[in-house]
């Protein structure tokens, strides 16, 4: 009875190190805002297109079945959501992905009255992509943070 508690134990060990080694060889893919665009708009809120440029690092494709995500604009939570439209990114290269945020106006109001006002606005982009590997599906998380600049702002 041991040895066969042995072998099970070891057995599960090693399919725990390889999930373990898999992901440790991940690098973390490098998610930018590219663009955000008003898709609808209703009396409680609306649909914001937001377009995320997603860098790989890795010397492997990135096939993601599914992003969470949450967008914030000076740590003030703008919507969040997640879509499992499958993506790839190829091995050192980037990819637009489009996700749908829904906001509700209270929530929107300060980061529009700011955008407006200055032309910019601080973001805050984080979520977790899951990827397909060899050993089953690994979850990568991501946080990035930058300015975005509206175009349309008058000088």
């Amino acid at each position: 009875m041991k040895p066969r508690l042995l072998i099970l134990g070891v057995v599960a060990l090693s399919g725990w190190s390889c999930a373990t080694l898999v992901k440790a060889a991940f690098e973390t893919p490098v998610v930018a805002l590219r663009d955000v665009r008003l898709s609808a708009v209703g009396f409680d809120g609306g649909t914001l297109d937001v377009l995320l440029s997603i860098y790989n690092p890795n010397e492997f494709n990135l096939d993601a079945s599914q992003v969470t995500y949450s967008v914030l604009v000076d740590s003030a939570l703008v919507g969040s959501g997640a879509t499992e439209q499958r993506f790839v990114v190829p091995a050192k290269d980037s990819s637009v992905v489009r996700l749908p945020v829904h906001f509700t106006w209270n929530g929107a109001g300060a980061a529009g009255r700011q955008l407006m006002a200055n032309g910019s606005v601080l973001y805050e982009v984080k979520g977790a992509m899951k990827i397909a590997s060899g050993v089953g599906t690994i979850t990568l998380p991501y946080d990035q943070r930058g300015r975005f600049s509206s175009l349309a702002h008058p000088k």
